[in-house]
């Protein structure tokens, strides 16, 4: 029996590849530049924050700084801070003035209700969040306002303290100047998305009393300190 011998042929296909629509070409090409362009953007974003950060603590600054003011100027009119409320004059038996002391209990109480008007205040008056434009972090008055702007949060205040500083400075023969200085310290932290909370503070000093003692004061050195 004989047998056919099958011979093997190579086959060749070609393929035929449609050309892409030009429409779709062009939107390709219009997402690609978009995601390059948002790349862009995210790098320059990351680079301001730190800067934006900084204008968003001058920011706050700049407000407690009116809110704590005004809280003193309000004790103020009231009369609050009366230099006798305050300190307490020990005379000898001769009638002159033995020594000077801080009235402590008016003083803690006092510094109690400053501090707590001036959370009140903050949470009252001070805003949660800021829109700070990315022209405000380039610079320039070209640039200012302008921009997509980045989102800074304002925590609430996490640390309120209050003291009274007493200064004592002679004022000429037989007279002793004593001045009476409120200092106010906040803490805020303002946070914006990508980066860590950063704790501003603020601190300012407002003399509430200063009164001119006349006569002598032997002990007033000894007994009141520039901190009571």
């Amino acid at each position: 029996m004989r047998f056919r011998r099958l011979r093997r042929t190579k086959m060749y296909i070609s393929y035929y590849r449609k050309p892409m629509p030009r429409g779709q070409r062009v939107a390709i090409m219009i997402v690609v530049d978009l995601l390059i362009l948002a790349g862009v953007l995210s790098i320059i974003l990351m680079q301001l924050r730190p800067i934006v950060l900084k204008l968003a603590q001058a920011q706050v600054n700049s407000e407690v700084l009116k809110i704590v003011n005004n809280v003193i100027e309000t004790e103020i009119s009231k009369g609050t801070f009366d230099y006798s409320t305050l300190v307490k004059l020990e005379k000898d038996s001769s009638g002159n003035i033995a020594a000077l002391e801080m009235n402590m209990p008016i003083v803690n109480l006092l510094q109690s209700r400053i501090s707590k008007s001036v959370l009140e205040s903050i949470q009252n008056q001070m805003v949660s969040e800021m829109h700070i434009p990315i022209g405000n972090a380039v610079g320039g008055v070209l640039f200012s306002g302008r921009g997509p702007a980045i989102d800074v949060r304002i925590l609430s205040a996490q640390n309120i303290k209050t003291q009274f500083i007493s200064e004592t400075i002679p004022a000429g023969i037989n007279q002793t100047r004593h001045k009476i200085t409120l200092e106010v310290s906040v803490d805020i932290s303002v946070f914006a998305p990508g980066t860590k909370a950063v704790t501003t503070t603020t601190t300012t000093d407002v003399e509430v009393s200063d009164t001119v003692i006349v006569g002598k004061v032997p002990n007033v050195y000894a007994n009141i300190g520039d901190n009571p």
